[in-house]
């Protein structure tokens, strides 16, 4: 069973939801277009021997009028392609259009067969409900417009039946209001079903996101956690290459972090941890690429960085650092790192390795410092 969404999350999964009603909607409705002026010039020939000439063409020009606004309001959607939850702006001309040919259905055909022999009443009746099916298969992606559709179409000539006094009629209307009620019930679960289907794919895709980030992020810092590292680090390394950039390795260790594990507990630990991977991510340019190789080892990918900025741009790193104790529950924790930086070819486990060696150096000369090819000697004197 699904657990609770917070009711944020809800109010949104419910907007998406509706877009997605609306994209179905003018996906799978442009043709009800075309059938309501087919089926409005059918209606008008069947009616024409015994109907008023006037007002079947008065009737048919308004049909095929809100015929031609329907397909321009579709035009217009073909042309801008929204996308998303764009698509909402768009209900409203919808709603209003549909409404409109709806209520030229259910008035104009009242209008056209009040003074009509039965036998045409029951005629254009007959179209009246077919039409009100058409409505439910086409519209039941929003219940409101359903419900709508087929209330404009069939009360108007149900309130003339009930309200004639005939016998036949009146039996006519209930069992009309009957059958709007059924297809009003079928519409409401079958729209509940999609919302609920597009609630669940919505659903499936925040949930493989968040697993495809969690697969590529560290639990505690946040950063890319190894294998993530390596393959952004990689296709950075290969663009650098093919555009002869240069490209340089940070490996950055926190000092004494066992001992303060050890003094401090593993909560101060982590603490320190992260924040020694917030500094990093307020220090780094959108171009870098940072990571947690494991413990308290961090890896930063320079992308056309040459050794020599590489180099000042730990060094100003470490001090900055060095220079900002982390306060954390209460416990004031002085905290330095150690960086090796290295820049030699566009292979990462080479240029790990190589970063790997000058951090090595560094904290054998004492820690707190960086080493490359530039300082080494510098570093260990």
């Amino acid at each position: 069973m699904d657990s609770p969404l917070p009711q944020d999350e809800e109010l949104g999964l419910a907007v998406r939801v509706r877009a997605d009603q609306l994209h179905l909607l003018y996906q799978q409705s442009f043709p009800a277009i075309f059938l309501s002026v087919i089926i409005a010039i059918v209606l008008c020939q069947m009616l024409w021997d015994g109907g008023r000439h006037e007002l079947l063409i008065g009737w048919l020009a308004a049909i095929c009028a809100s015929g031609l606004v329907r397909w321009a309001l579709f035009w217009r959607h073909r042309r801008r392609q929204p996308e998303g939850l764009q698509i909402l702006d768009w209900e409203r001309s919808y709603a209003v259009t549909l409404f409109m040919t709806t209520s030229l259905w259910g008035l104009g055909v009242l209008w056209i067969c009040i003074e009509s022999s039965l036998v045409h009443q029951l005629i254009a009746f007959m179209f009246l409900l077919g039409m009100s099916a058409g409505a439910f298969s086409h519209y039941s992606a929003r219940r409101y417009m359903v419900f709508g559709a087929m209330g404009s179409i069939l009360l108007p000539t149900i309130g003339l039946f009930l309200l004639s006094g005939e016998q036949m009629k009146l039996s006519l209307g209930i069992a009309a209001l009957l059958y709007m009620g059924l297809l009003g019930r079928a519409s409401t679960v079958l729209s509940r079903a999609q919302s609920d289907n597009f609630a669940l794919a919505h659903r499936l895709s925040a949930a493989k996101q968040k697993a495809e980030l969690m697969a590529q992020t560290d639990d505690l810092t946040g950063l890319d956690n190894r294998r993530a590292f390596f393959a952004r680090s990689q296709t950075l390394a290969n663009y650098c290459e093919r555009n002869k950039l240069p490209l340089s390795m940070a490996m950055i260790d926190a000092d004494h972090f066992k001992q303060i594990n050890d003094q401090y507990g593993h909560a101060i630990g982590d603490a320190v941890l992260c924040a020694l991977a917030d500094q990093l991510r307020r220090s780094l340019r959108k171009s870098d690429v940072c990571g947690r190789m494991g413990g308290e080892e961090f890896a930063v990918l320079l992308p056309d960085t040459s050794l020599a900025e590489a180099t000042d741009l730990a060094e100003r790193f470490c001090k900055a650092y060095a220079a900002t104790p982390i306060s954390i529950a209460g416990v004031e924790v002085g905290n330095t790192v150690s960086v090796g930086v290295a820049s030699d070819g566009y292979d990462i486990e080479h240029l790990l390795q190589c970063a790997d060696e000058a951090l090595y150096l560094a904290k054998a000369a004492g820690r707190n410092r960086v080493v490359s090819e530039l300082n080494v000697e510098a570093a260990l004197g």
